[in-house]
């Protein structure tokens, strides 16, 4: 007897309690049950499973009693529950019982033949708050048959094992809004004032005054998440600053992410990402003096 390896591929976990997974066994989907985890890459889901005969005869006429059941469990991985099965060449002789154990029946698995199976489970992920170790995952279960009318024990058996690739929740933190400061319009004319992104450095048009004080700021984040990973950051290209009178400036982003952005240290580690945004916004003679604010959402995915 023998079985596959089921994966959940890569996974970003909770940042408190269980992310359940459940295998389906008819598809291979997969669908998130309960948490605040979430898949970042698929891979191979249910196991299937393979029951050959030898050369008796009894393998032509005698059923087949299966149980199967949770094993042991690393990383963040944890303990199997709620197994299900659906036949592939096997044919089911008895409904199955339990969940944890299984126990079901199949027909005669022929002589000098095999049959097959496929098993689906819930696989529950832990979260940061667990304090076990991010990276590679597995749980565990055990496959026992018998013929039928015998109980199945561990003497003809075999095993499989759930596998995931786990990161510890991402997060996202704002350390500093954009803020222009004040900034006091051309007596005529228009232009462009910008902050950039990568230094705080201003840029401004003939006859633009931008005060000192109250400082100009970059709007600055921090990611922390699993260590080497990179990441998917969205800033949105504009958003608009509201003033007096229901007046609008139409602000144009920019930023100083890397290439590829990606969090330092290395899987199984915490690791960090900082970056900035900044905006450049027109103004003119006939811009209308007042205060104005606005908001723009960025968000920050594993790739």
């Amino acid at each position: 007897m023998s079985s596959s390896t089921p994966n959940l591929g890569r996974v970003a976990s909770g940042a408190s309690g269980n992310t359940v997974f459940r295998i389906a066994p008819s598809t291979g989907a997969i669908t998130k049950q309960s948490g605040s985890g979430a898949r970042v890459a698929t891979g191979t889901s249910r196991a299937t499973v393979t029951v050959s005969c030898g050369n008796q005869g009894s393998c032509n006429s005698t059923q087949v009693n299966v149980r199967i059941g949770a094993g042991t469990f690393t990383g963040r991985g944890r303990q199997l529950t709620n197994f299900q099965v659906s036949m592939g060449t096997a044919t089911l002789a008895v409904a199955p019982s339990g969940s944890n154990p299984i126990n079901f029946r199949i027909g005669p698995v022929g002589k000098n033949s095999s049959k097959t199976f496929y098993v689906g489970a819930d696989f529950p992920i832990a979260g940061d708050d667990s304090g076990s170790t991010t990276g590679s995952a597995s749980s565990a279960f055990y496959v026992w048959v018998a013929a039928a009318p015998n109980t199945p024990t561990g003497s003809v058996s075999g095993s499989g094992t759930a596998v995931a690739t786990v990161f510890r929740s991402i997060s996202l933190a704002k350390t500093a809004d954009l803020y222009f400061g004040r900034i006091v319009r051309p007596l005529s004319g228009s232009g462009t004032v910008a902050l950039a992104a990568s230094n705080a450095a201003k840029t401004f048009p003939p006859g633009v005054a931008w005060m000192n004080l109250p400082a100009a700021t970059r709007a600055a984040y921090t990611v922390t998440g699993e260590g080497g990973q990179t990441l998917s950051i969205n800033i949105p290209t504009t958003f608009n600053m509201t003033g007096p009178s229901s007046s609008t400036l139409t602000v144009t982003t920019n930023n100083n992410l890397t290439a590829t952005p990606t969090l330092s240290s290395i899987l199984g580690n915490s690791g960090t990402y900082n970056f900035f945004v900044g905006g450049s916004f027109p103004i003119s003679s006939s811009t209308q003096s007042g205060v104005y604010s606005g908001t723009f959402t960025v968000t920050v995915a594993y790739n």
